[in-house]
């Protein structure tokens, strides 16, 4: 297994709010987490620090899960007290008030994989016969509406007000949390802020994560360069798994 992953604060914006990690624990488990901040001034960069910082020292403590359903307890109640420090925090600080943050991950462990998804980050895996997939739902207005059938996928590409989140860390008093196995076998996951996602086609983020022998910290730059070529008007973070590379870099 490799394993890269970086983030630029884009061409716009006048600061990165995006945190993102790549924890291992103690039995050689891998959980990678990317936060995409929210709120005015500085309360985005805090949550989103605030939620990798707790994951990336709890997980490096920990000794392993016995079971599926223990690593997926595991992060809920996590989840669940990560959300209670960042609230507690907005409503301590009267300038941090309405902070929080998206938090998108895939955790590969002895036990199984698991993918983890609160907000608008996404994760991906990819598969030679299968090509890029998208394992995780966007927790957006615009996706409740596409759900709903109130537009259409073409339609929400233009959608006035396509980024308004439905669901954040640290935002409200309790939150609502995407936690599911993914048992197929795949080449590997891409896990990445809406500062990709949004602004570069699937086709051509398939194109650079599939290109076969090539690093993944070079397929990362890539990505990086392709959301910068399509004008950078958001942060950008990406983190790359290639489950056929031999040694973690």
């Amino acid at each position: 297994m490799k394993y890269c992953g970086t983030t630029d604060r884009g061409k716009l914006r006048k600061s990165n709010q995006d945190n993102y990690v790549i924890a291992t624990n103690r039995n050689g488990d891998v959980f990678a987490i990317v936060c995409d901040g929210i709120g005015g001034g500085r309360g985005g960069d805090i949550a989103s620090r605030m939620t990798v910082n707790y994951f990336s020292e709890l997980f490096a403590e920990h000794a392993g899960f016995e079971s599926a359903s223990d690593a997926k307890y595991w992060l809920r109640i996590n989840i669940s007290e990560i959300n209670r420090r960042i609230f507690q925090r907005s409503r301590d600080q009267e300038e941090l008030r309405g902070m929080g943050t998206t938090m998108c991950g895939v955790l590969k462990a002895s036990v199984g994989t698991f993918v983890v998804n609160i907000g608008d980050s996404r994760a991906y895996s990819w598969q030679k016969d299968t090509g890029l997939k998208q394992l995780t739902i966007d927790h957006t207005l615009v996706q409740d509406m596409i759900m709903h059938g109130e537009i259409t996928r073409k339609e929400a590409e233009n959608y006035p007000r396509k980024n308004v989140l439905t669901n954040a860390l640290g935002v409200w008093e309790s939150v609502r949390s995407d936690i599911d196995t993914h048992p197929e076998p795949v080449q590997g996951y891409l896990v990445c802020s809406d500062g990709l996602h949004g602004y570069v086609d699937e086709k051509n983020i398939a194109k650079i994560v599939m290109t076969k022998g090539r690093d993944p910290a070079l397929k990362v730059r890539r990505l990086i360069k392709a959301a910068l070529d399509a004008g950078g008007f958001d942060n950008i973070t990406v983190i790359l798994i290639d489950l056929e590379g031999e040694n973690a870099v």
